[in-house]
């Protein structure tokens, strides 16, 4: 399964690299992550080009990570810088390769693909978890055993929470699908309402009267190549949208290999941002909602799925909500073959 490496993907919160070495594993590819002196962050293959030893089993020293196996030393940018053995000398092989970073929104990003390519500007907007002032956030990681496009299919179909996630449900039963014109060619929008019923338990918990009726709202926006924003919120019936309660909720989605995934989410709020007690229950629910409903029944269907990953292979029943994961696998699928067959080009002009 080939993925798509010229674009941006989460790589960890800001919170989680340090002045430790932070291994993770990106489109099958490993790499160690680290925050150098100054506060930028370092990428590099997690991968001694001696005897193949993973690099974050060594040790960081100012901005230089020595090997643990032989005490080769590399650059941030992927150079060798000293050889203790022998005369010293450092044979030009000996290098890693350094991947571009950017930190944006409260999220490190890395470009897996050509370096060239890497353009900040291409960094899609999750500005909510970048901005303290504005918002209060808490973020929260699980690795799922399952592709990484099976969760973006729950995602983009949100009408399983009447099923699986008790805090969600609604007596009246699942949201309807509003019908929505594309954004841009590589935007995907699902937009589900609920149009003057009661608050579920969540919005009840978040302060929504009980004896209130009003519009529940769930706007699930996708860009490629896993990286959702939902807009989640409840107003008084017909009222706009910042009149009632809004959550804003990231899911960002990395490949670690074909059946394996990082999945960085993250909630914020712009009301009582003050309360400490609101963002524990906020990191409570999100927990439970993700690592105990969620992923169980993808990791399953990944299961009965067996080796295959590619859903749309086994013909699966359509109903009218896969409109938007549909979509989504496709315009992805074609970025991909054309990244593909733009290698291929590129290949057959060096030969």
């Amino acid at each position: 399964m080939a993925f798509l490496e010229n674009t941006w993907y989460a790589a960890a919160w800001s919170g989680e690299v340090g002045r430790q070495l932070l291994p993770r594993t990106f489109l099958n590819q490993p790499v160690v992550l680290y925050r150098k002196e100054n506060g930028a962050i370092a990428a590099l293959a997690d991968r001694c080009p001696h005897r193949f030893v993973p690099l974050h089993l060594g040790k960081l020293k100012g901005d230089i990570v020595e090997c643990g196996y032989h005490g080769l030393c590399f650059k941030d940018t992927g150079e060798c810088s000293f050889n203790p053995h022998g005369d010293g000398a450092i044979p030009k092989a000996a290098r890693v390769k350094s991947y571009k970073v950017a930190e944006r929104h409260g999220v490190v990003w890395i470009w897996m693909g050509d370096a060239d390519l890497a353009d900040e500007s291409k960094i899609h907007d999750f500005g909510q978890f970048g901005d303290s002032e504005r918002y209060a956030s808490v973020f929260g990681y699980l690795h799922v055993a399952a592709n990484y496009q099976l969760i973006t299919d729950n995602l983009l179909d949100l009408t399983h929470g009447q099923y699986i996630h008790p805090l969600f449900a609604n007596p009246a039963g699942p949201s309807t699908m509003e019908p929505n014109p594309p954004y841009d060619e590589n935007t995907v929008w699902a937009k589900f309402i609920r149009r003057n019923q009661y608050p579920n338990k969540y919005f009840e918990m978040l302060g929504y009267p009980g004896d209130r009726r009003g519009d529940h709202r769930n706007y699930m926006r996708w860009n490629p190549p896993a990286l959702l924003l939902l807009d989640v919120g409840m107003t008084g019936v017909g009222e706009p949208h910042d009149k009632g309660i809004s959550i804003p909720t990231a899911h960002l989605l990395t490949p670690e290999t074909e059946s394996t995934t990082h999945y960085f989410w993250g909630m914020a709020r712009d009301f009582r941002r003050d309360d400490t007690a609101l963002g524990e229950i906020l990191l409570q629910i999100g927990t439970n909602v993700f690592d105990n409903e969620d992923k169980p029944i993808i990791e399953a269907q990944q299961r009965s799925m067996g080796s295959t990953t590619e859903l749309l292979a086994l013909k699966p029943v359509l109903l009218q909500t896969d409109a938007p994961a549909v979509r989504a696998r496709r315009i992805l699928g074609e970025l991909i073959q054309n990244e593909e067959h733009g290698k291929q080009a590129a290949s057959n002009v060096a030969s």
